[in-house]
């Protein structure tokens, strides 16, 4: 067909038309018909552009690339590049006017629709600045526009649309698609404007974006703070390793396995969701702590997933935990802990103020209570577990570990030690089980007594009795488990259930202030 056919520009249409190899540009400008319009699959849809194949590797603005240069390099046709894309203003010139645009309107540039689809890696340099989609001065009509490719590099800025001067509120539709891996060295933006060689982000233009990110690897400044353009975001893994991570309320982004926060900062405008993809900022599976910033500690809602602090300092108002596990070896402070479910378990520094405590929490590092904390049988600790709130277990428990107490500890169902168990408290100690304090509460006994009868004639054997003439006080002694594990230097312990004389409360006083106050 090529043979046959080609194509030539018509002004008159503003399109390429197919016409005979034999026409010219000049009689097709003059009015003359056309041989053949037979397809409208050549006119391209009404399009002015042209699909382009370039087979091999691209760097800069390569002759083969469907293009426009006036002061700025634009892409003008959908192009496919089988192979590597490389624009780096670094190697030609330094010039920041040599800018990348893909598709643009504008008084002088018409090239509404462009898509470029790389089949390999796209690096942009540090000097570069690209912008998916561009509306110029004077324009009026929309930008639809596309980058596609397999793996990204940005060392320089990449734009989801950009306009020039003066401010313009025609739409975007701009896309960015990358397969593989995204490394992003330098900025990365939801519209934004430059003039001569400052660049901003406060744009005036309206329309959407959005992004498809296999793996983002992140280190510089990937910012959707402009409200002036709805960004929808989906990324496979995001790897925050510096720079910053920077969403508002018009964006709504999505990860679907999880968030390795490494270093630098995570900024989202609303409370983070893990489990379920819900709300502006959701994570399908994990969220790992690492040592970054993070600013959105006032709730953070776990439907499932993981939670994992591995370095760093955090703290969190709220954590709500529906199910999942949670698990922290760093340093951790949470007000509230709302767990209704799932497990936690901390080898770090963990502490919680109010907690109702459903599912498991387990602790082998420092675990410090400091608010109304309810546990039911559920929280086990072979570490340190400092209570200075006002603790509540409603199961028998097993002190393992050592439980320092200078609050209050209500076992409502008893204790006991495990081997390595210890107990130092200064606080108040409240059991229903008086067997957890003393082994022997002090009893009233009986005395053997042997008799002789005065008026007996013969001798006869001793007769023992008992009578009550004879009784005695058994006084009560201190549990050997209590000595064995636990050490007091202040405060009280109170014993429920249990029916007491004065006696025998003033003797379990004395008794159990000789074992424990020895001075």
């Amino acid at each position: 067909m090529n043979k046959i056919f080609k194509k030539i520009w018509n002004q008159s249409r503003e399109c390429l038309v197919a016409v005979s190899e034999a026409m010219t540009a000049v009689s097709q400008s003059a009015g003359k018909a056309t041989v053949l319009i037979g397809s409208i699959g050549l006119l391209l849809s009404g399009s002015s552009q042209a699909a382009v194949v370039i087979n091999g590797n691209v760097l800069n603005a390569d002759s083969r690339l469907p293009n426009k240069y006036n002061g700025i390099f634009f892409i003008s046709e959908d192009t496919t590049i089988n192979g590597n894309f490389d624009y780096n203003l670094r190697t030609t010139t330094t010039n920041s006017d040599d800018d990348l645009l893909i598709g643009c309107v504008s008084d002088n540039e018409y090239f509404p629709n462009v898509n470029l689809v790389v089949n390999g890696t796209t690096s942009f340099g540090p000097e570069t600045w690209v912008s998916i989609g561009q509306v110029g001065n004077g324009s009026a009509s929309n930008v639809n526009a596309s980058l596609t490719t397999r793996d990204l590099n940005v060392s320089g800025w990449l734009y989801l649309g950009s306009r020039a001067v003066n401010y313009q509120y025609v739409p975007f539709t701009s896309r960015l698609v990358v397969s593989g891996t995204m490394n992003l060295y330098g900025s990365f933006f939801n519209t934004g404007h430059k003039t001569g060689s400052g660049l901003g982000t406060d744009v005036h233009t309206s329309g959407t974006g959005s992004f498809s990110i296999g793996t983002l690897n992140n280190w510089g400044n990937f910012n959707l703070a402009s409200k002036n353009m709805n960004v929808s975001g989906e990324i496979g893994q995001l790897n925050i390793n510096g720079g910053s991570f920077n969403q508002n309320s018009t964006n709504n982004i999505y990860i679907h396995n999880g968030v390795a926060l490494n270093s630098g900062s995570l900024i989202t405008q609303q409370p983070i969701i893990i489990g379920q993809r819900t709300g502006n900022f959701s994570i399908g599976n994990s969220l790992v702590l690492a040592g970054g910033s993070l600013n959105q500690t006032s709730l953070l809602t776990q439907k499932g997933g993981q939670v994992s602090v591995t370095k760093g300092s955090y703290v969190f108002g709220t954590i709500n935990k529906e199910n999942g596990s949670l698990s922290n070896a760093a340093t951790l402070s949470i007000a509230n802990f709302n767990q209704s479910n799932g497990s936690s378990l901390n080898s770090g520094n963990l502490t919680i103020g109010s907690a109702d405590l459903g599912g498991s929490l387990a602790n082998t590092g420092t675990l410090s209570l400091t608010g109304n904390v309810t546990t039911r049988g559920n929280l086990t600790s072979t570490g340190t577990l400092n209570n200075r709130g006002s603790w509540t277990e409603t199961a028998h428990y097993a002190i393992s570990g050592s439980l320092n107490n200078s609050g209050a500890v209500n076992f409502q169902n008893g204790f006991e030690f495990s081997t390595n168990g210890r107990l130092n408290s200064s606080g108040t100690l409240l059991t229903n089980n008086a067997a957890n304090i003393f082994d022997s509460l002090g009893r009233q006994g009986q005395t053997a007594l042997s008799t002789v009868s005065l008026q007996a004639a013969l001798p006869e054997e001793a007769k023992t009795s008992l009578t009550d003439l004879f009784r005695h006080y058994v006084p009560g002694t201190v549990a050997q488990s209590l000595i064995d594990h636990a050490s007091f230097t202040g405060g009280k312990i109170i014993i429920t259930g249990v029916n007491l004389t004065t006696t025998q409360r003033d003797d379990l006083l004395q008794a159990f202030k000789a074992k424990f106050f020895l001075s």
